[in-house]
This record gives C-alpha cells, structure tokens and sequence, in this order.
C-alpha cells in the first residue's frame, strides 16, 4: 500500500493518555498523527503536541485543522517554530476556517492564507499552511536561527468546493473529509496542478454519535482506503473514538 496511513487523537482521549496513544500510534507503524485543535477535549492541542514529540522518536506529528481567529498567527510562528526545532522537523500544521463564526467573510479567510506563506520558506517545513500577517514572523524566525529552506508542503483545509479552490490557488496541498465523491473533486480541481491531499475518514466501531458519516467495521475503512489509493489521495487520517479502534485501524498499516 502506497498511501500514508495516519491517525487524528481522539478528541475523547483523556489527558493522562494521551502519550500512550501516542507511543501505540508510532508502534503500530502509523505515518503521523494529527492533533485536532478543539475546545472539546480534555487537553489543549499544543500542549499535546509537546507530549507527544517529547514522548516519540519517528511518529509525525500533524497540528490541526486550526484557524486564524482563535489563535494569534504571531504565538502560533512562535509555537511552531519551537516545536518545529525541537523535534527535528517532525510538526506538521494544517489551517483551515475552524467554526463558522470565525470565517466570515470569506475572503478574509484567502487573505490569511496567501500572507501564510512566508512562514514555511523560514523554515517550519511540512507547515500544512504556515501562519503570518506581515513579513516581521519572518524576522522572527529568522532570529530565532530557523533557517530558510528550499521545499514545504504547505496544506489548506478545504471541506467543499469553496475551500479546494482557495487551497489551489494558495496551497501546496489539501486536506478534506471523506465524501463520496472525492475523487471527482480532486480530479475536477487537480486538473492543471496536482498537490498534495489528505482525507479524513471518522471510524468507531462503538460510537456511532462520535462523528458524522461514521463507519465502524474494518470491512468500510478498507474499501475507502483502496478507494482513495486509487484516486490519486497522498494520505489517509483515521479520526478513531477510542484505543481499541485504533488498534483495528492498525491492520491498515501492516497489509
């Protein structure tokens, strides 16, 4: 299987578990593992994030989706930079519109993502989306020895076709929620450039309330693995409820 197989903590994971899902994630051999920047968990994400890369050697570590609004871009280019730097490259971001009420109007949303891209080129590589608003983050990180470097995988989230479009305009990459057509969206708006995506598939095998459009058998998370695979999809994320779906979802690893 050549599609990367990762995993977004549960946002239902206590605090006092989060590094043992974590350490299972990297023993189980999955690619990275996506940290949702949410007010529902028992955590916040950043500071799991740190956890984790404290906790790990080879695993990943994706932050988001997060969005502009909550977060100030400027502690965010700090944050990232930090960890960025501590773990040897291993951070991930990804930014997205978060809550409706944070977004509006859109086209503030594509401002903040074409001001983003500074930040990748000084040097938080695989910044799926970078965050800034002037050219001082870059200074910052500048200072702050995070040297400038030559590739980044710069990622939007997109959950319909408003958000494909600003990540092709703005992005080196996508990142959505399994729909059923999927690969139409990606082949209608990867027609003339082809960037990097990742989809998130909800799996609990016990919750069925734990996310929308859930599946529950291993039997579903295979076919819409090979369904993905063989649309062109660079990633799968498997957003799972609790430690022993994580652990079917594992078989996905190994095959």
């Amino acid at each position: 299987m050549s599609i990367r197989i990762s995993a977004e903590l549960s946002h239902l994971c206590p605090l006092d578990e989060v590094i043992s899902h974590a350490t299972a994630l990297e023993a189980q051999g999955f690619y990275r593992v996506w940290i949702p920047d949410t007010v529902v968990s028992a955590w916040e994400a950043w500071m799991a994030a740190s956890l984790i890369l404290q906790h790990t050697q080879r695993l990943q570590v994706g932050l988001g989706v997060t969005n502009p609004y909550t977060r100030h871009p400027v502690v965010v280019a700090q944050m990232a930079a930090t960890l960025q730097v501590y773990s040897g490259g291993r951070l991930a971001m990804s930014l997205g519109r978060g809550i409706g009420i944070f977004h509006e109007p859109s086209k503030v949303v594509d401002s903040l993502f074409g001001e983003a891209r500074h930040l990748t080129e000084f040097g938080v590589a695989n910044c799926q989306l970078g965050f800034e608003r002037s050219r001082g983050i870059a200074r910052f990180l500048d200072k702050a020895g995070v040297t400038q470097r030559e590739t980044a995988v710069e990622e939007c989230a997109a959950m319909g076709p408003s958000g494909w479009a600003s990540a092709m305009r703005v992005g080196d990459g996508v990142a959505t929620v399994w729909r059923e057509a999927l690969a139409e969206t990606r082949l209608k708006f990867m027609a003339e450039r082809v960037i990097p995506s990742a989809v998130l598939i909800p799996f609990a095998q016990s919750r069925p309330d734990f996310f929308a459009r859930c599946i529950a058998t291993l039997e579903q998370l295979e076919q819409r693995v090979e369904v993905l695979e063989a649309a062109g999809f660079d990633e799968v994320i498997v957003a799972y409820a609790e430690m022993a779906d994580l652990r079917t979802a594992a078989q996905l690893v190994s095959t």
